[in-house]
């Protein structure tokens, strides 16, 4: 059986991805393309439950602080309060009802994870995968 597009989403061929589980490193691999000079026109799309650990997104996002779009769910308008009073530049969003956690990095990153975005507590393994597709991350946008 294959998937199909339908209601629910859409269904895609992939060749290159990667699984992350747990760790610090699931993060660190993730957000090492933010920071790259080769990267730093690139748009980045952030759509996420809470906006955890707020000093750790500063980092982050000081990195490069342009054309990045955040949504978060309402429940993180402090923290999305103090990103934006702190990148002006940034764009973000609120949605009531969010709980997806996709990063999209033009032309053609895409991860689908089940951590906000941010940092993981300790206590907490969660998993990602990684896909290069220029389709996929066209298709989400």
């Amino acid at each position: 059986m294959t998937f199909t597009d339908d209601g629910a989403g859409f269904s895609f061929h992939c060749e290159d991805a990667k699984m992350l589980i747990g760790g610090s490193g699931t993060c660190a691999t993730l957000f090492s393309y933010i920071g790259r000079p080769n990267h730093s026109n690139d748009e980045i799309h952030i759509i996420t439950g809470l906006l955890s650990d707020i000093d750790y997104l500063k980092q982050i996002i000081g990195k490069r602080p342009s054309n990045i779009f955040i949504i978060a769910i309402v429940r993180a308008l402090t923290e999305a309060h103090e990103l934006k009073i702190t990148f002006p530049e940034i764009r973000i969003a609120l949605h009531k009802m969010n709980n997806a956690k996709i990063v999209l990095i033009a032309p053609d990153k895409v991860w689908v994870s089940s951590a906000d975005f941010g940092k993981t507590p300790k206590k907490q393994c969660d998993s990602t995968i990684g896909l290069h597709s220029q389709d996929i991350h066209d298709r989400i946008v």
